[in-house]
């Protein structure tokens, strides 16, 4: 007789796991404010919803700012729940050269007519190119936390051309994903106080990815630059490397097929527009 109160327990929640729905996210540079359009997809309600940022609540979105969007699907299209404000880079400048700035050992670019001094604190927006940081947008502030967001260079320990000193590494060495690092600036790196994986404050189930296309890593195998996204394409789809893309991404990999039981979310964050690659 107890066997019947078990089996039901467990196919009241496997029914429970079977409705939830699919979480979804978009990461990339915001070209519209209103509507807010990021990595070209456009996101509802976006004025109700506080912006999450190292800087402040106080922090108004701009064009060219980097963000991560927890979204939903609504009756017309992609709602949001949560919005973080990304910055790659968040430091003092130790040294301006041209058009590059250097922040904790990272090389960042900086945009033309950009006046930038050393001392001067800047929490950058766009998007890692190798050890680079290619800035889209950047604010001026008057210092305190440092920060570094990226895939962690598993050999050096090191975000962009930044290390990564005083923290104990997981036990799954800083896995194949995102990073967030806050501390202090050290030399050419940060001293973490504060560490925590993902951008989108919760694990999401595929999400909208931008940033810069790698070298190929292999045989017709490249990754976004900063993130450890692999993506695969048959010749001649392959993207340039350099170029700036956008891909839905699950588990670490681009998909260009929905994913069993994902098919609407697969439709509501127009995966297909980039399959084939650009």
């Amino acid at each position: 007789m107890r066997l019947w109160p078990i089996l039901t327990y467990v196919l009241m929640t496997a029914s429970a796991q079977a409705q939830e729905p699919v979480r979804l996210g978009v990461f990339g540079m915001v070209s519209s404010i209103v509507p807010l359009v990021v990595a070209g997809r456009q996101i509802e309600e976006a004025d109700r919803i506080p912006v999450i940022s190292i800087l402040g609540a106080k922090e108004a979105i701009a064009v060219g700012d980097t963000l991560a969007v927890v979204v939903k699907q609504g009756d017309e299209g992609l709602v949001a729940e949560r919005i973080f404000e990304i910055y790659p880079v968040v430091g003092p400048v130790r040294e301006v050269s041209g058009d590059t700035a250097t922040i904790m050992g990272s090389f960042v670019h900086i945009p033309p007519d950009a006046e930038i001094r050393v001392g001067q604190w800047l929490a950058v927006s766009g998007f890692w190119s190798g050890t680079k940081a290619i800035t889209s947008n950047f604010r001026s502030f008057g210092g305190g936390i440092a920060q570094l967001v990226g895939a962690v260079d598993q050999e050096g320990i090191t975000v962009g051309g930044s290390l990564i000193s005083n923290t104990k590494a997981p036990l799954d060495r800083y896995s194949d994903d995102v990073w967030v690092f806050s501390g202090s600036p050290l030399g050419d790196g940060l001293q973490v106080r504060l560490m925590s994986k993902g951008v989108f404050g919760r694990q999401v189930d595929i999400a909208v990815w931008e940033g810069y296309a790698s070298e190929p890593i292999a045989s017709q195998t490249y990754m976004i630059h900063g993130s450890s996204v692999i993506g695969t394409a048959r010749d001649p789809q392959m993207p340039a490397a350099g170029t700036l893309i956008a891909r839905c991404v699950r588990q670490g990999r681009v998909v260009d097929v929905a994913p069993e039981g994902m098919e609407a979310a697969f439709e509501a964050l127009a995966c297909a527009r980039h399959t084939p690659a650009d």
